[in-house]
């Protein structure tokens, strides 16, 4: 079953990391915050996939990642 998750914030460990670098990965946080799909047969499953998944994009090792049901933007959304 496919999923849709808000990513809406991700946390990576700086240690080790150039001033460079740790600029271009908050760069990729910023345009990782949003609608992520993740597909797996139980919750655990899809957000273990949707962990692995924005890990992959960051290029490093996340130290925390938060994400919210996919839901109506509540600018957009009708009363």
């Amino acid at each position: 079953m496919n999923k849709k998750y808000i990513v809406t914030n991700i946390e990576f460990d700086p240690k080790f990391k150039t001033a460079k670098e740790i600029e271009d990965l908050k760069f990729k946080v910023t345009n990782a915050i949003g609608i992520w799909d993740s597909e797996g047969e139980t919750d655990d499953e899809r957000v273990s996939k949707l962990f692995d998944k924005v890990q992959d994009y960051m290029g490093v090792y996340l130290t925390s990642l938060s994400y919210e049901n996919n839901k109506p933007h509540a600018l957009t959304s009708y009363m």
